[in-house]
């Protein structure tokens, strides 16, 4: 570094607001001790206090839950305020102690929450719990809280369970957030038929008065492809060729999850990489059954329902009739 950048070092500083200056040593960034206790920052050279009410962002001490008397709790501060619950899941706690401190601390926890409020934090566990095992961001669970809340707040989960409301609150918020899931995706993780999910569903709609967009085999096709370990011309293709055939209304009746699982079948067969009917149905959660009644409406438009420059076209005398 030349004389003239040294020279230029406290004009650069100042103009960046970076500049700790010292007007008795007459130095720039002198060397400082910060007293915490009385929050002054001190020149080292001549004792001149340079600022005061610093802030102490050092922890208050340290925590060894494996060497600390069991059952110590240094911590100060108690879990995240849960704008969902009563009093937003702010309260006092009392700290385990003695024999009459524990019995104190018992008797107020137990009052802390009311029954509503214990039942609504099990139903926002329960939904991380899915949400995480789905690999579904925040938004998404936070969603669902919400939306069991206003269930709830309701009181008319009378002669409903509790998981099915829970199942039913991911799935409504997976559609909310365009990235939907299917009932058996989340009757996966749950004791819940997807039967029960449907009707909960439906419920919900009604209660909250909810307007869903309507699904469509894209919001699919990606997610089932990507779990199939598909190449990308083959999804494009399989995405085309399935919303191909609900515009043409070859599939009349049938779920936009069958067609988009009929059509990834169609395009696997014209490719290197042949999917069978049951790989593709335990991906989309459609039975063997459901995939190969919606190819056979495929079938007899396979040349409308390739894309003009499709490199599968040659191919497409080889399909399989079912």
């Amino acid at each position: 570094m030349t004389d003239a950048d040294s020279s230029d070092q406290p004009a650069v500083r100042k103009a960046l607001g970076m500049t700790l200056y010292c007007p008795d040593c007459k130095i720039y960034d002198p060397d400082v001790v910060e007293d915490y206790a009385a929050g002054d920052m001190i020149c080292k050279g001549c004792g001149l206090i340079l600022g005061d009410r610093i802030v102490d962002e050092h922890s208050e001490w340290r925590t060894f839950s494996n060497s600390d008397t069991p059952g110590s709790d240094p911590n100060r501060v108690g879990g995240p305020s849960n704008p969902l619950l009563r009093d937003s899941g702010l309260s006092t706690m009392i700290g385990k102690g003695d024999s009459s401190a524990a019995s104190l601390a018992r008797w107020q926890n137990r009052g802390a929450l009311n029954s509503g409020d214990r039942s609504l934090l099990a139903a926002f566990k329960e939904i991380g719990r899915m949400g995480e095992r789905m690999g579904l961001p925040q938004t998404i669970r936070d969603r669902a809280n919400e939306l069991y809340k206003q269930v709830d707040d309701q009181k008319s989960m009378r002669g409903r369970t509790a998981d099915g409301i829970i199942a039913a609150s991911l799935y409504i918020a997976c559609r909310l957030e365009k990235v939907p899931r299917t009932f058996k995706e989340i009757g996966a993780l749950t004791k819940v038929s997807k039967k029960d999910i449907g009707r909960c569903y439906k419920f919900m709609l009604k209660t909250l008065e909810k307007n869903l967009a309507t699904i469509s085999t894209e919001d699919f096709m990606n997610r089932f492809c990507s779990n199939l370990e598909l190449a990308a011309d083959v999804t494009k293709t399989a995405t085309y060729v399935s919303k191909q055939a609900m515009n043409l209304g070859i599939v009349a009746g049938k779920s936009p999850i069958s067609v988009a699982a009929a059509g990834i079948y169609l395009v696997s067969q014209l490719s290197s990489t042949k999917k069978t009917q049951k790989a593709i149905g335990d991906v989309a959660g459609v039975s063997e059954v459901t995939i190969r009644n919606a190819y056979k409406d495929l079938y007899p438009y396979r040349l409308q329902l390739l894309p003009p420059d499709s490199p599968f076209l040659p191919y497409v005398n080889n399909l399989p009739p079912n």
